[in-house]
This record gives structure tokens, C-alpha cells and sequence, in this order.
């Protein structure tokens, strides 16, 4: 768990870095990072289990870097092009954000059943974060501006928090140290 978090931070970190020091905040620029954040959480999250040789199958697609790497593809098919209107990218940008954000907390309150106990607390911090950013995205009324701003708060936000959790140190450790 603390590799995988310390991988979500970093990319999550990147993602945030680079929306809140550019200067460009249109709704194309946040699907551009919406996309490179998916796709970086599906790959490093793949190679993460290779390494660790842990065995992929089915049931672990609904993991937060399977739902990645899927809408990471579907972004690409869906709104890479460059002839989709400012507001057809944001409309997108909404609807991923929401769906990315809403599915990966699920994922997270089901792996609440089978995780360890230091871990359970954090995993529903996490997913009440993915929760409010989903339900904000799809309710509230958002200018390409304001999504932006929003998606990289989530970003940075997560990022902090998996930080945190990656560099809190569990029971077993404190006691064998």
C-alpha cells in the first residue's frame, strides 16, 4: 500500500504542480491533464504490479489505476481531437473529472472491507475527498476556469493526503523499530 500511495502522490503531485503554475486554464489544458494523470496512474500502476509480481486478473481492474487507465483511453478516443468546441471540452472535462473522481471512490470504500486497519481510516478519507470533487462536478454550474481550478485543488489535495499516509509510519513498523 505504501508504493501504490507514494505513486498516486507523485502523479497526483504533477498533475497539480503543473495546473496551478501554468498560465493557460482553458478546459482543453485540463483535459490534456486530466488525460496524462489517468494514463500515468493506469501505466505506473501496471508496472507497480509487475514489479511487485503481483498477479493481475479481472477482478482487479476495479482498482483506482484500472478505472485510470480505462477513462485514460476513453479521453483520448472521446475528446482528443482537436475540433471539439471550448465547451464541448469542458462538458467532457465535467464529466470525466465526475466519473474519475466518483469511481475511484468506490473502489476505495470497497477495499475499506479488506484492508488493514490503519489503512481503513485514510481510505475513506480519500474517497469522501473523490465523492464531494465528483459531486461538485456534476451539480454545480462550472466555467473552464473554475473546473480547472477545482481539478488541481482535488489533485493537490489527494496528493497531500496519500503523502501523508505513505509517510506515516503503521503499528507494525513503530513496534519492530
Amino acid at each position: 500500500m505504501r508504493a501504490n500511495n507514494i505513486l498516486r502522490s507523485l502523479v497526483f503531485a504533477t498533475g497539480a504542480m503543473f495546473l496551478i503554475f501554468i498560465q493557460d486554464h482553458s478546459a482543453q489544458v485540463g483535459l490534456t491533464v486530466f488525460h496524462l494523470v489517468t494514463v500515468g496512474l493506469g501505466v505506473a500502476g501496471l508496472a507497480l504490479a509487475i514489479i511487485t509480481r503481483q498477479r493481475i486478473s479481472l477482478s482487479k481492474v476495479f482498482t483506482p489505476e484500472g478505472i485510470s487507465l480505462v477513462l485514460g483511453i476513453v479521453v483520448l478516443v472521446l475528446a482528443g481531437g482537436s475540433t471539439i468546441s471550448a465547451q464541448e471540452q469542458l462538458t467532457y472535462l465535467r464529466v470525466f473529472v465526475s466519473a474519475f473522481s466518483i469511481l475511484v471512490a468506490i473502489a476505495e470504500l470497497n477495499a475499506t472491507r479488506i484492508a488493514q486497519k490503519e489503512d481503513v481510516l485514510e481510505l475513506r478519507i480519500s474517497a469522501s475527498l473523490g465523492l464531494l470533487t465528483g459531486i461538485v462536478f456534476a451539480l454545480t454550474p462550472l466555467n473552464a476556469l473554475n473546473a480547472v481550478g477545482l481539478f488541481s485543488a482535488y489533485l493537490a489535495l489527494s496528493a497531500v493526503q496519500r503523502a501523508v499516509w505513505a509517510a506515516t509510519p503503521n503499528k507494525r513498523e513503530s513496534n519492530n523499530g
